[in-house]
């Protein structure tokens, strides 16, 4: 009896020993598969930086290394699928799709229609619904991760409070893992990965996909500070374009008339314009000249003042009436600008040998005429409307010819609405009277020197404060 029960002990505590010995075999192995499985996946993580790397070398496009960092940190965490989104329209930011793996990764909720549909069709469907459809920047996962500014991890997505989707077999115990990508204080997107079937993610995995999101954050911030850089570099050179071509197409030198004496300035506050001014040849008897201002600046003004510039010319040959050209200027323009753009024009018509003008304005700053005779500074205010705002009908019924005679000595000012409403620093402006002080005072000493008195006026009344608006000046002098 006693031999039985040594016997019993014997056994039990050999059957505890293997059970225990097998237990740590089995922790051990359990314990060597984890740390390969962790020394593979920060291998595969030291490869993809290290490949993402070589590929920007090859390919540095903005595609390229979407596929490369979605692809690439799926592999490394052994995800089933992974998504890209970036955020876009600062004004009312949206993270849009730009690239996601083969097997989808849906991490947003999906509509009806996907549910209803089988195999390789509901496939196509859900890759097709995920790479159209943009989130809004705070709503649900993808705005969780954004707000929390690191990784999140989602152990059932179904079950996650911000996630407001129905349930389905699709997202049915799936697992996510999300991270923000900013680069520096700039938020750049969200970068997603899953896994389905409750096959959640590890400490690991989750730290090495942190480091990916963190190192593809570095990435993509650096390619689009790039991108910007290389497109307002090209804009700037477009732009430079721009301008030398306005240039051209204003006039190099004043014309050389034997009764009549011009001068002019031109002083753009961006490196493209608005204002035009122009010398036209009428005919052997009269010479026009043009002055005009684009509600607006940039290359959008610039581009209808072009336009104003073409339809002028083509119909100043031979035409005395200044009324009749911007009648004309007015149809042509009409069509194709936009609503909330229009034109200040003023034409003159030079009589040759009498001193006699014609002059149109549509909706220009009225033009100054001093007087040599008693040194007073007369301002001509003919009605019109400004061009644009109407197909003709008012136009044409606003605006007409009206006649001005010069004499000798007597000096045409002609000016944008940039001269008169330039600021100093308390947004006090330089105004007509000062406009009208400065001509009496210098118009004696003839056309030159009258511009050149109101630019150094208007520099001395600024200051230090940047021209807001673009400055055209021309003035007429009767010889």
């Amino acid at each position: 009896m006693v031999h039985a029960i040594y016997i019993g002990i014997i056994i039990a505590m050999s059957v505890l020993m293997y059970w225990q010995y097998t237990r740590r075999c089995r922790e051990q192995e359990s314990e060597r598969r984890e740390r390969e499985a962790i020394v593979g996946e920060e291998h595969r993580m030291f490869h993809f930086l290290h490949g993402l790397g070589e590929s920007l070398q090859d390919d540095s496009s903005r595609p390229n290394m979407h596929r490369y960092i979605v692809t690439g940190v799926a592999e490394v965490v052994d995800a089933d699928g992974g998504i890209l989104y970036l955020l876009e329209n600062r004004d009312r930011p949206e993270l849009v799709p730009v690239y996601q793996t083969d097997r989808a990764a849906p991490v947003i909720p999906l509509p009806a229609d996907v549910f209803e549909l089988k195999g390789l069709r509901q496939q196509r469907r859900l890759k097709s619904f995920l790479q159209l459809t943009s989130v809004p920047r705070g709503v649900g996962l993808l705005g969780q991760a954004l707000d929390a500014r690191s990784p999140i991890y989602v152990e059932e997505v179904l079950n996650n409070p911000v996630f407001d989707g129905t349930a389905n077999e699709i997202q049915e115990d799936l697992s996510a893992m999300l991270a923000p990508l900013i680069y520096g204080e700039k938020e750049v997107g969200v970068l997603a990965v899953v896994r389905n079937g409750g096959r959640g993610f590890s400490a690991n995995d989750r730290d090495v996909f942190g480091s990916i999101a963190e190192q593809s954050s570095i990435a993509l911030g650096s390619a689009i500070v790039h991108a910007e850089a290389n497109d307002k570099r090209r804009l700037e050179e477009e732009i430079k374009r721009a301008s030398e071509i306005q240039r051209i197409l204003l006039p190099k030198n004043p014309p050389g008339l034997s009764d009549y004496r011009f001068a002019s300035v031109f002083r753009p506050a961006r490196m493209v314009s608005g204002d035009y001014f122009d010398y036209v040849a009428v005919d052997d008897r009269h010479f026009g000249v043009a002055i005009g201002d684009v509600c607006g600046k940039g290359i959008a003004a610039s581009l209808i003042m072009a336009m104003c510039r073409s339809t002028l010319r083509n119909n100043a040959t031979g035409t005395p009436s200044p009324a009749a050209v911007l009648h004309a200027v007015n149809r042509a323009i009409f069509p194709d600008i936009r609503e909330d753009m229009f034109v200040s024009l003023l034409y003159v018509v030079l009589g040759r040998d009498s001193g006699d003008i014609q002059l149109a304005r549509a909706g220009h700053e009225p033009p100054l005429i001093y007087r040599c005779l008693d040194g007073r500074v007369d301002v001509v205010e003919p009605p019109g409307m400004a061009a644009g705002i109407d197909d003709g009908e008012v136009f044409d019924r606003s605006l007409s010819d009206h006649g001005v005679h010069l004499e000798t000595g007597d000096v045409l000012l002609l000016y944008t609405d940039g001269v008169t409403e330039a600021a100093d620093s308390a947004e006090n402006e330089f105004g007509l009277e000062r406009l009208r002080d400065v001509l009496a005072a210098h118009a004696s000493q003839g056309a030159q020197a009258v511009v050149e008195a109101v630019s150094e006026a208007i520099a001395r009344f600024t200051g230090a404060v940047p021209q807001s608006d673009d400055i055209t000046l021309i003035a007429v002098e009767k010889r």
